[in-house]
Formats: structure tokens, C-alpha cells, sequence
């Protein structure tokens, strides 16, 4: 997914974190641990995961004994102080600054320093569970959840190729190591299963969990018989996961399957969102953050503030646009690098917009009304057509009367992060080419805006220059052009601009940037400017700084886009002058 957290963050990030105040959390302070980074908003009421904008490195707090902090974004680690009061006030404080938020029930939620941003964080761990004495016992026994896929499809499910649904299941193995395991998907329940497999356990295996073999049962409608299902956790790269795969045969029906399944209350923010189950953040995440059991059937009591959704039947009573979706394999790989990495509106985003960019129509899978949200939602697929099983699939929300955007996207059966690696540099500089193009064509208008120091309003830029009539913006604030005509839109890219008395006081984290270097000056408005980039906070910044007199310097940082020749951001500086 796409970086899409909001300007804000970084701008408040860049004030640092450290050296704050805290109470002393005590050595035995049931509060200590590490919490992992869940979601955040903008006030908007919706909520985005917040591995979908900080996905390379981890996003948690770390709550230590003495107040003591870690506060890590994106990889990027501040050490910070904390505080918590007896009704459940948690703050974080900057010396003059205070973040305050509320620490219950294992959940931390945070508005920022009245940015406008609220992030929750959840406690590792989760729930105590009782052992029982036996290592074998207690990691196989309980509550499973996951997802299972189904490929090399023929016969009756042969239009079912790829499809894969989220599965619950019961694990319970006695004393003797034999039991039962209980498995029901989204067409099923706890009490008319999918699968009812008797099952032995060994300590041999690979791993510590040792193995779990079949000994008889059924799956759907054909009978499993021993080993049938050899399940050794030892086999897969990720802890807590279990990996069944296996065949089904009757007559000509036939199809392989694998199923995928972690404790109940186990996040899967280790893999990639196309590893993660379908319903993981609207349904699964909302039900652990309310500290809920396992229900009986997927989709049941989903907190009123989980987005589920009610399916309809598109068929021949929908007006949904269709095609076959079939583009190359590079198409589809360079199109999710596209959507993820390069577009920083892909949120605003239409339909249209995406069959532009492939040049077809995207292959219609379902429409669902979501009750939560309010809106109807389309999913499509552009599929390869060198591998039916590699695609992208994209959901777009009706958020406008018959204006539908995208509101996510994920692949299947390839990874987005060797895509990123293969074809990123291509893809940017297809887009430049293309910003050029639109560049040339472009309707402009004069832009002008004073900038001062903060708490210093003597200390004053006036800047001069042309944007576009449309598809930019500025955003008050944050003293920033943004490249969208909403100036609070997430993940677009900006010119920041900023004022300070000398142009020294622009280093002052110079110690904490990451892939410094220095890049060629620039002349704006007839006074050099030193360039560099860098990476501070999870955003990749170029930045151009000057000392514009005696008693003014001036910074003007781009985020989350290039300034290739010809481009509009290359054109907005270009025409810059400076008073």
C-alpha cells in the first residue's frame, strides 16, 4: 500500500519527540510493553490501517519502567517519556508541548498535538490464555483464524480459480495427543462445518510445535483419510502459522487447496496485505480491539464500527461497467507499483482513472452495500493473461452519486514487494514523462503567499509563483502547495515552505536523516539554493535552503514527489520568486 499518512505527521515529527517528561511506570506496571501501531484518521470517520501507510519498517510505541519510551514510525525510532493517570489520561510531552490520548484495555489512542490525527496502538500479546503443562498442548488447542485459497480448479469449480475466503477453526487435542479439528469458512458455521478432521499429534517435526496428521474426517463433501493433511508449523517462515494444504477429488471436480491459520488475537502485520485473511481489518481487528471471543460465523458480532457488508447480486441488474481485465503480466506488476508507490492521489482516484491507465475495463468480480460506511462498494480485477492467478484487485466506494474512487487494492500471487524492486525506476519515470505532457498543456494561474517564522512574524518570505487552475492547492497550516485540490488529502505530495533566521537552523536534525546526500544547487528567483535529500520520519525529502539576507534563510522541501525537468513541481520552482 501506498504511504498516505497525513503531512502532518511528518511536519509534527520534525518538532521531535525527545527529551519529554513521564512518571515512573514501576517495574511491575501491567502497562509496560510494546504496543504495535493499528490505525489512524483524520477526523474523517475513517479509519486506515496503518501498515497501508508505513509499511517497510514497524510502527509501535514501547512503554518502558521510569517513563521512559520508544516511539517508532516507519522503522524510525525516538526515544520519548510517557505518563498515564489514574482515569486513563496517557500523555506524551515535548517540553513546552503535550500529546494527550487515553491508555485502556490495552489499547493507546493519540491526537497528535492538534493535528487533527488520531492513532491507535494495541498491546502485544493480547489476552492471558491458560497452559495447561504440555508445550504441544498449549500452542495447538484454541481458536484459529485465517484464509484458504483454491487453485488448479476444474469441473464444476473451474470459474473459481483463485478464489479464497477467511476460515475459522477449533483445534482441540487431548492428553492422549488425538482429537478434533473443526473448521467452518464464510458459508459456514461453527455448528454446520466445513471440515471435521480427526487428527494426531507428534513432537517430531521440523520445529518445536511438532507435526499434526489426518487420520479420518471430511472435507465439504469428500472423506479424508490418514495423512491425508500433514501439518508441520516448522515448514512456514512466520511464527504462530499453520499451513494445511491438500486435494479435492470427485469425479471431475476437482481443485487443490491451501489453508492458512494463526491463533485468535494474532496480528498478521508480518506479511504482506494480499498474505492477510479477506475480512482482517474490517471484521477480525475491530472484534480483538473489543477484546471478543471467536464467533460462530464469520462476519457475527462485528462491532457496529467494522465496515461489514451486505452483498448484492450484480448479475444482469447491475449497470456496473465489465471487461476482461486482461493485461500483461508486466502491465499488472508495473500497475500496482503505479497505484502504490508513484500515484499519491490513487485514493482519489476513479473507474476511469484505472481503465485509462490499463486501457481496458477491469474484469467486475461483485457489488456489496457496506451499512457502516453508507456507500456502495465495486470490486474488479486486471488480471495477467500470461497467469490467471496473478491480478490486482481493487474495491472502489460510491462515496459521490455515480462517481466511484478506489479505497483499496491489493495483489495475488505475486509479491508487490519484488514488483516495487523490479520496476519502480520504470514506473517513475513513466509518470514524469506523462506529468510532462500534462505539464505542457496545463492552465496556470498566479500563486502568492508570505511565510514566517513561527513566533517570529517579523521574520517574513514573500513568494511569488504559477500553479495549475487545478490539481493543486495550498494548504494554510502547514505552509505547503499540496498536488491536490483538497489541501488536507492523504499521501499527496508537497512544496513545503519554511523560515528561519539563519539557514544553520535548518540542520538541526541533520543527525537523524537517513540516506543523506548532497545533490546539485539550484538557482531560484537568482539566489543559490544547496540541495539535499533525505529520508526523515518514513518521507523522502528534497530540499533546497538558502540564506536569502542577513536575518532571513528560506527552505523549500518537496515530499513524496520527484522535481524530474519539465515536471509540474520543476515548473512551480522554476517560476518562484522571492521578496
Amino acid at each position: 500500500m501506498k504511504k498516505i499518512l497525513s503531512l502532518a505527521l511528518a511536519l509534527m515529527m520534525l518538532l521531535s519527540l525527545a527529551a519529554c517528561g513521564g512518571k515512573d511506570g514501576g517495574k511491575t506496571d501491567p502497562t509496560l510493553g510494546k504496543y504495535v501501531g493499528q490505525e489512524y484518521t483524520a477526523g474523517d470517520d475513517e479509519w486506515i490501517p496503518m501498515d497501508a501507510a508505513y509499511g517497510s519498517g514497524e510502527n509501535y510505541i514501547e512503554l518502558k519502567s521510569g517513563g521512559k519510551a520508544v516511539f517508532c514510525i516507519d522503522g524510525d525510532a525516538d526515544e520519548v517519556k510517557w505518563s498515564l493517570d489514574k482515569d486513563g489520561v496517557f500523555k506524551l510531552t515535548d517540553s513546552d508541548m503535550e500529546c494527550v490520548g487515553t491508555l485502556k484495555d490495552g489499547l493507546i489512542t493519540i491526537d497528535f498535538w492538534g493535528f487533527g490525527l488520531t492513532m491507535t496502538f494495541q498491546k502485544e500479546g493480547g489476552s492471558e490464555v491458560v497452559k495447561t503443562g504440555d508445550k504441544l498442548l498449549d500452542w495447538w488447542n484454541g481458536d484459529w483464524y485465517g484464509w484458504w485459497k483454491m487453485t488448479g480448479c476444474s469441473g464444476y469449480y473451474e470459474d473459481m480459480e483463485g478464489g479464497w475466503w477467511d476460515i475459522c477453526g477449533n483445534i482441540d487435542i487431548g492428553a492422549d495427543k488425538t482429537g478434533v479439528v473443526r473448521l467452518w469458512d464464510e458459508d459456514y458455521s461453527r455448528d454446520s462445518l466445513m471440515a471435521k478432521v480427526n487428527v494426531s499429534l507428534s513432537a517430531s517435526g521440523t520445529g518445536e510445535h511438532g507435526t499434526m496428521t489426518s487420520e479420518d474426517g471430511q472435507f465439504t463433501d469428500i472423506y479424508l483419510e490418514h495423512a491425508d493433511w500433514i501439518v508441520d508449523p516448522g515448514l512456514t517462515e512466520y511464527e504462530n502459522l499453520i499451513w494445511i494444504d491438500g486435494y479435492y477429488e470427485n469425479g471431475d471436480d476437482e481443485f487443490y487447496y491451501q489453508i492458512y491459520l494463526r491463533p485468535w488475537g494474532t496480528k498478521w502485520d508480518d506479511v504482506d496485505a494480499d498474505a492477510q485473511p479477506r475480512h482482517y481489518e474490517d471484521w477480525y481487528l475491530p472484534l480483538i480491539k473489543a477484546g471478543k471471543s471467536m464467533p460462530d460465523a464469520i462476519g457475527a458480532d462485528a462491532p457496529a464500527d467494522s465496515g461489514d457488508t451486505k452483498p448484492t447480486t450484480p448479475g444482469t441488474d447491475s449497470n456496473a461497467p465489465s471487461g476482461t481485465g486482461l493485461v500483461s503480466e508486466e502491465a499488472v506488476q508495473k500497475g500496482y507499483v503505479w497505484m502504490s508507490e508513484v500515484n499519491n492521489n490513487i485514493f482519489d482516484s476513479t473507474y476511469e482513472d484505472l481503465v485509462d491507465y490499463f486501457g481496458v475495463e477491469g474484469e467486475f468480480v461483485k457489488e456489496e452495500y457496506s451499512d457502516h460506511m453508507k456507500w456502495n462498494q465495486r470490486y474488479y480485477k486486471w488480471v495477467s493473461k500470461d497467469n490467471s492467478s496473478h491480478y490486482i484487485y481493487v474495491n472502489f466506494a460510491e462515496k459521490e452519486p455515480g462517481v466511484y474512487t478506489i479505497s483499496s487494492f491489493n495483489t495475488s500471487g505475486f509479491s508487490g514487494k519484488e514488483a516495487i524492486e523490479k520496476y519502480l525506476d520504470t514506473v517513475k519515470a513513466e509518470a514524469a514523462e506523462a506529468n510532462k505532457a500534462a505539464t505542457a498543456n496545463a492552465k496556470m494561474k498566479d500563486f502568492s503567499v508570505t511565510v514566517t517564522q513561527f513566533a517570529h512574524e517579523d521574520v517574513a518570505v514573500k513568494i511569488t509563483t504559477k500553479i495549475p487552475e487545478s490539481g493543486w492547492s495550498y494548504d494554510e497550516g502547514k505552509k505547503c502547495l499540496v498536488e491536490n485540490d483538497d489541501p488536507t488529502a492523504f499521501g499527496a505530495g508537497a512544496i513545503r515552505f519554511e523560515v528561519r533566521a539563519k539557514v544553520e537552523d535548518f540542520d538541526y536534525y541533520k543527525d537523524s536523516f537517513e540516506n543523506y546526500q548532497d545533490i546539485d544547487d539550484r538557482v531560484i528567483s537568482g539566489i543559490t539554493f544547496k540541495g539535499r535529500t533525505y529520508k526523515r520520519i518514513g518521507y523522502d525529502w528534497i530540499e533546497y535552503v538558502a540564506q536569502i539576507d542577513d536575518g532571513r534563510a528560506l527552505s523549500i522541501g518537496l515530499t513524496d514527489i520527484d522535481c524530474v525537468p519539465g515536471t509540474m513541481p520543476d515548473v512551480i520552482l522554476t517560476n518562484i520568486t522571492i521578496k
